[in-house]
């Protein structure tokens, strides 16, 4: 009866103190899922955080039950006594709930896949619908002065390629082996050309003091100058006006027109398209019949002008963003004139001054 007794209670407290036990099992068997991830799942731990919860419910939970079951059985086993037999079923219990839940694990991992699809396929479609709704890069706005820029921008770089490999190092060239004087010397002679035809149209202009003024200089030029090889009249006080036949147009009115780019010929317009045969049959090259000296004439005189130009091509080249719209506009501005009715308007104007001493009032 006494050994009964002695029995009884030492099963009773083995039972109860491996209670405990097998709840700290099941806390260790927890926490390696709670444990700090190495560096090289960092990236795999973002991603499970943006997992839905019945995922985790679904995988983790019955991992974390397996592992406890496994320690609740490996605790019974070390147990002696009755308290083994007894508790051995709450350990069948244990591993008979975590392979329930290992079996349920696919289809949670399933549904969650498949509840994480339409939110992924909702999340692309707002990405297309927002693409689709963005709106389209418009076209290039078209000035109302070149509505031709397209074709323009086309023969202005074939322009540049011309100039680049042809036309710019034989101005080089002939830079550097023509001493400066005697390329001021050619400048001033078709300069001197230039003067005459100027005082043509300043005359059809209607402004005669300025024509007199300019057919003065071309005398002056032609007489004491050497034929225009010497520029003496710029320092006689005769002051260069260019002139030519589109500009005389646009001071009667013609308005200048859409821009237009010509290939070997360059920058021009409508109204000065016009006028290209007079400007050209008037030129240095008049002077000679043979078809030979009228080339060499022009040659020289093209030459020499892009020669004159090698620096401000070469800084234009660095400062323009654009070096087909900065010589678009400056042409266009350039080309600008105003008509006479418009100098009539100016000239009415009258400067008024005020007094150096006011009036004495009445009284005073």
């Amino acid at each position: 009866m006494t050994e009964h007794a002695q029995t009884g209670p030492r099963t009773g407290g083995s039972r109860d103190a491996l209670r405990p036990l097998l709840l700290s099992a099941a806390l260790l068997a927890g926490v390696p899922a709670f444990a700090t991830p190495a560096p090289s799942d960092v990236v795999q731990t973002e991603q499970a955080q943006t997992v839905p919860a019945t995922l985790v419910e679904g995988v983790v939970a019955p991992v974390v039950a397996a592992q406890a079951a496994s320690e609740a059985a490996s605790a019974a086993d070390a147990a002696s006594g009755p308290a083994r037999a007894e508790d051995q079923s709450v350990a069948d219990a244990a591993a008979a709930a975590a392979a329930a839940a290992s079996d349920n694990a696919p289809a949670a991992s399933a549904a969650a896949a498949s509840a994480a699809e339409p939110a992924a396929a909702g999340q692309a479609g707002q990405a297309a619908q927002a693409a689709s709704d963005a709106p389209a890069p418009g076209p290039r706005a078209r000035n109302r002065l070149d509505p031709w820029e397209n074709w323009n921008r086309k023969v202005f770089n074939f322009n540049e390629k011309l100039d680049e490999n042809i036309l710019r190092p034989v101005a080089t060239a002939y830079s550097d082996l023509v001493p400066s004087p005697a390329r001021q010397a050619v400048d001033n002679f078709f300069g001197n050309f230039s003067d005459a035809w100027s005082a043509v149209n300043l005359f059809l202009q209607g402004r005669l003091k300025t024509g007199a003024q300019q057919t003065m200089r071309v005398a002056v030029n032609s007489v004491f100058g050497l034929a225009g090889l010497i520029d003496i009249a710029t320092p006689a006080g005769l002051e260069k006006n260019s002139e030519d036949l589109g500009r005389t147009l646009g001071y009667w009115g013609v308005k200048t027109g859409p821009y237009i780019v010509w290939p070997l010929l360059g920058p021009s317009s409508l109204r000065d398209s016009a006028t290209l045969p007079a400007n050209v049959y008037y030129s240095p090259a008049y002077l000679f019949d043979n078809g030979e000296y009228k080339v060499g004439i022009t040659a020289l005189q093209l030459i020499n002008t892009r020669a004159n130009l090698l620096r401000v091509t070469d800084m234009l080249d660095g400062i323009a963003l654009d070096k087909y719209t900065f010589i678009r506009d400056a042409y266009l501005q350039r080309r600008n004139v105003k008509t006479h009715k418009e100098q009539e308007e100016d000239d009415d104007y009258e400067v008024i001054t005020p007094d150096e001493k006011p009036a004495a009032t009445p009284g005073r």
